[in-house]
């Protein structure tokens, strides 16, 4: 019964999720990603058990917006920048769960330090980075990277999606120049993001 789902390509089995609710075809858009999400956010996050939630999460969340999406490239980089904000995302929240002692700081190695350092050095100078920008480029923006749509941006802001294009391009911009010593950068901003 499932059989012919797999003929389909990511575009036929995106309009069936979105225009019929289609469980069927939303499951054959699992299998054919699912698998190789897990692998990246295993490698981005040391933990299969993180790694499955967090594509867990990720296909939960494409369900619950499957009428909103809209992909403008292709499937497998849209679900990789949403895997990208997931896995930033999970960063963050262990981070404020867990502070670090500072009587446990010597437990940790010179490379986890360094590493710790350089990923705090990095959020600081993107947060800071991120105040530059003007007030609506800044909304734009940070609602791009939450997930959202181009769509959705511009229905919530009232403004065109050619708008919502032109803010996102202006602040990838501003933040490469503002932080284009810092490698790790292209971690947070590789590519435009996958929602464009």
């Amino acid at each position: 019964m499932t059989d012919r789902y797999f003929i389909y390509s990511d575009e036929d089995l995106l309009e069936l999720i979105r225009a019929q609710h289609d469980e069927l075809a939303f499951g054959e858009l699992y299998r054919r990603y699912a698998r190789t999400l897990v692998y990246t956010a295993i490698r981005k996050t040391g933990s299969s058990t993180v790694a499955e939630d967090l594509v867990q999460e990720l296909f939960v969340k494409l369900w619950l917006n499957r009428q909103k999406v809209v992909v403008q490239k292709n499937l497998a980089a849209y679900l990789n920048g949403m895997l990208r904000n997931h896995v930033i995302t999970y960063y963050y929240q262990e981070q404020k769960k867990r502070p670090l002692p500072l009587e446990n700081a010597e437990l940790l190695t010179d490379e986890k330090t360094s590493e710790q350092v350089q990923f705090d050095t990095l959020n600081e100078l993107y947060q800071e980075s991120l105040q530059k920008l003007p007030e609506k480029c800044r909304e734009v923006f940070i609602m791009s990277r939450k997930g959202y749509s181009l769509r959705e941006i511009a229905q919530t802001l009232q403004i065109s999606e050619k708008t919502v294009e032109a803010h996102i391009s202006k602040a990838l911009r501003i933040l490469r120049v503002e932080m284009k010593d810092y490698i790790a950068f292209a971690v947070l901003c590789s590519s435009v993001s996958p929602l464009l």
